[in-house]
């Protein structure tokens, strides 16, 4: 769709109730109310002007007041102001701008176009680049943070932090065996690379340079790594929930682990845990057994190969370990840097795309462990499809990458028994102006809370399973459950901060 047909009058109006039915802002959409003057939205300019897809400040509508439709003070002037603090962003931000009226009264929608790595990041110049640059996360601008514009900078100046060399690198901190395997695939494999000196080789392929071991060099083929960089490694944890929180006091954790080691050996050890902490199912067919894991193997591995192999070896990421966590659902990774060079999460296995550590991808296609033929993210969408999983969560945010991989049916349909029914809509206690849900849709909203909270979830847990902000869910939601006697506090929640909900009935 052009952003002309995106921000016609049509899809505006469209725009407006779909946000009175969410009740909230989201990562494209900001709101104000502009009913007596222009409002100032330098950082909303900046955090959709830095990411992707952009986003739509909609002028007109009062969050105070349930989004209900206010209007304007007047179009004209409030199009050539925001205009105006436009012109003051570095680079210069031109919103495109389309009004419609709604309920009688005039709103205004102005598009902010997502610039691309090259352009980033957009800040307001009084304020300058530390203070004046912002980043989307969920409903709120915030301060880029100095990793996010490290990433930006070093993609601009063509950085290579995987060919760094650290001055307590020394060349016998590689292993003898992994080096002697290495040459002859090397040289098998590249014919350049044959015949050459081995420590010819090793300079070129960047294992080292200048004699001295790179960071790529000790993450392929060192035998300890952790000994320069220590939180290189991979922290991993297996919780009896759906989030961090579950679980009674003491027993948080099932199963915790650090694995340390070269790439190769923190994937193999990362997927043992994976195995001794996920069920097996067996099946057995003409007098055959067959067993099949919770999570597939080949899925697994690309995970975590690529977390390690395209994570951020920044300065400023350096001393951040990947992460993996088995919750009761789903598998999910976490590594330090987004996706290299602003490409979207959505083109991930479908376009070619620049690589952020090429000499560490290089020496892991080398040794075997890695393909880098761009087939690790089709691989682990097929894997789920095969097994009628639902899709596999790609989550690019604030200078990280998490995959989510679920072990649930793609179409698991909830219900919820008689002692749940909510209570019909005009008695349901929804405060005044605020657009009800029909009934089939809050019914699957009470499901998926009910089912999640068979564990203690705190109110961010449920906000971020509904993906909507925690006032929007507690409100709507948390709060009319509590109410009738669907959910209740769990036994040591003691402040509202850290308060947790579980269920009251046992769901079928």
């Amino acid at each position: 769709m052009s952003v002309e047909e995106t921000v016609g009058t049509n899809s505006l109006e469209d725009l407006v109730r779909q946000i009175q039915r969410k009740q909230c802002e989201d990562q494209t959409v900001e709101v104000k109310a502009a009913g007596q003057g222009t409002p100032k939205v330098y950082d909303s300019l900046s955090s959709f002007s830095n990411q992707n897809e952009g986003g739509f400040i909609v002028f007109g509508l009062d969050e105070r007041l349930a989004f209900a439709v206010t209007g304007v003070f007047d179009a004209q002037k409030l199009q050539k102001a925001i205009t105006d603090q436009g012109k003051e962003m570095c680079p210069e931000v031109r919103p495109k701008f389309s009004s419609s009226k709604v309920e009688g009264k005039t709103v205004v929608c102005a598009y902010v176009e997502g610039r691309p790595m090259s352009e980033r990041p957009v800040y307001r110049e009084t304020m300058g680049v530390m203070r004046g640059s912002y980043t989307r996360v969920g409903d709120a601008d915030t301060h880029m943070t100095p990793t996010e514009l490290y990433e930006i900078e070093s993609f601009k100046d063509g950085r290579r932090d995987d060919v760094a060399v650290d001055p307590q690198a020394e060349v016998g901190m590689l292993a003898a065996n992994r080096i002697a395997d290495f040459l002859q695939r090397a040289q098998d494999d590249r014919p350049l690379l044959a015949r050459r000196a081995e420590n010819e080789i090793l300079n070129l392929t960047g294992v080292t340079r200048q004699g001295r071991p790179t960071l790529a060099g000790l993450m392929a083929l060192g035998d300890y790594p952790q000994q320069v960089y220590p939180n290189l490694c991979i922290t991993a944890v297996a919780v009896a929930g759906t989030s961090l929180s579950s679980g009674e006091e003491g027993e948080r954790f099932l199963d915790s682990k650090r694995f340390e080691g070269s790439v190769e050996r923190m994937v193999e050890d990362a997927m043992a845990f994976v195995r001794r902490n996920s069920r097996t199912k067996t099946l057995i067919q003409d007098g055959v057994r067959t067993d099949v894991p919770e999570y597939p193997e080949t899925a697994v591995r690309e995970i975590l190969t690529n977390a390690l192999m395209h994570r951020d070896y920044g300065p400023y990421c350096n001393g951040t370990p990947v992460r993996l966590v088995l919750f009761a659902d789903r598998l999910e990774c976490w590594n330090p840097g987004g996706v290299y060079g602003g490409q979207s999460v959505n083109d991930l296995g479908f376009a070619n795309s620049q690589t952020r550590n090429p000499t560490l991808v290089s020496l892991l296609e080398i040794q075997r462990v890695a393909e880098n033929r761009h087939s690790g993210i089709p691989v682990i969408r097929e894997e789920a499809e095969a097994r009628g999983y639902r899709p596999v969560e790609f989550v690019d945010r604030q200078a990280s990458f998490t995959v989510r991989f679920y072990h649930t049916p793609a179409q698991s349909p909830v219900s919820i028994d008689a002692a749940r029914e909510p209570l019909p809509i005009e008695n349901s206690g929804q405060p005044a102006g605020v657009p009800v849900l029909d009934l089939p849709e809050r019914q699957s909203k009470y499901a998926i809370i009910l089912d999640a909270c068979r564990t203690p979830q705190t109110l961010e847990d449920i906000a971020a399973l509904l993906g909507i902000g925690k006032y929007y869910a507690s409100r709507r939601y948390v709060k009319p459950m509590v109410r009738d006697g669907l959910l209740t506090a769990a036994k040591g929640s003691y402040s509202d901060k850290k308060r947790r909900f579980v269920a009251t009935v046992a769901q079928d």
